[in-house]
């Protein structure tokens, strides 16, 4: 894969500067264009600097720069499933017992560190950055940017985040809990429902109820991104998430939170297209209810 470009059009007469910023070329960008060896601004082909005067129907390409491992970057080469894939990132479908990020524990293996063997593989010129992150072992969809400017990109996009879960009871038709969370007092993991925690916001929707093992299946759409969210809420409700240990939950037919990242809708960063992206539910989860 070689550097990624991005093009653009001139609309008006404009300093090359300031319709860089305006296409979200960020001045951190500029700056590693200009000092990286393999970066470039070209007009009409040509390269300019940015007191360049742009005339109406230019066309601008920006090369950026490529991105380069550190020394003390692990790869690994395991199999994994990627549901999307273009020049800019990709969505992949985390299993369960896998960190997104690397942890403390060097026995672990994370979703990065084989996403990070996978570029290597394909000779791409950059490294990955996580976008979107999941908890060790909730499944589902994650969204890694190709590169540190597309990271960036996506800071700036709302992604609409829906996710499918097994709670235990039979949980409201449909609900919308606000309520703050913080840290638990005594632990650095464990989160609670609380008046001076940070705002939170949980909309629910139960799919069906198994009235045989007393299990429900909901859909939950976040509104807000905090550490446990869903699990706290869900336990709030009165209703926690089968195999959710840490939050009350019964081990007895999953041996994980029966959490899933079901659903991810955001605008494309680049081409300004609506993408609905979905992971199926998984097997261990599928299993509990048929």
């Amino acid at each position: 894969m070689s550097n990624l470009v991005l093009t653009f059009i001139a609309e008006k007469e404009i300093l090359l500067r300031e319709f860089l910023l305006e296409k979200n070329i960020s001045k951190k960008t500029l700056t590693r264009i200009k000092f990286d060896n393999d970066g470039s601004i070209k007009v009409n082909n040509k390269e300019e600097n940015v007191r360049y005067k742009l005339s109406l129907g230019d066309v601008v390409q920006i090369m950026l720069p490529s991105e380069n491992f550190n020394e003390h970057i692990r790869f690994f080469y395991d199999d994994f499933n990627v549901i999307y894939e273009d020049e800019y990132f990709l969505v992949v479908d985390k299993g369960s017992n896998l960190t997104t990020i690397p942890s403390l524990n060097r026995d672990e293996k994370s979703l990065l560190e084989i996403v990070n063997g996978y570029f290597l593989k394909n000779n791409y010129k950059t490294i990955p950055h996580i976008v979107t992150r999941l908890d060790k072992n909730t499944t589902g969809l994650v969204i890694i940017a190709k590169h540190r400017h597309i990271h960036a990109l996506f800071s700036k996009i709302h992604i609409e985040k829906i996710y499918l879960a097994l709670a235990t009871g039979k949980t409201p038709k449909e609900v919308v809990i606000e309520k703050n969370i913080s840290r638990a007092n005594d632990s650095i993991i464990l989160r609670k429902v609380s008046d001076d925690g940070k705002y939170a916001k949980t909309h629910l929707f139960t799919e069906k109820y198994f009235e045989n093992i007393d299990v429900s299946l909901i859909k939950l759409k976040l509104y807000t991104g905090r550490t446990h969210q869903i699990r706290v809420h869900s336990s709030f409700l009165g209703h926690s998430l089968l195999g959710d240990e840490l939050y009350g939950g019964n081990k007895d037919f999953i041996n994980r939170q029966a959490l899933h990242c079901y659903n991810l809708k955001f605008i494309h960063p680049i081409t300004n297209k609506e993408l609905n992206i979905i992971s199926e539910i998984p097997k261990d989860m599928l299993e509990v209810i048929n």
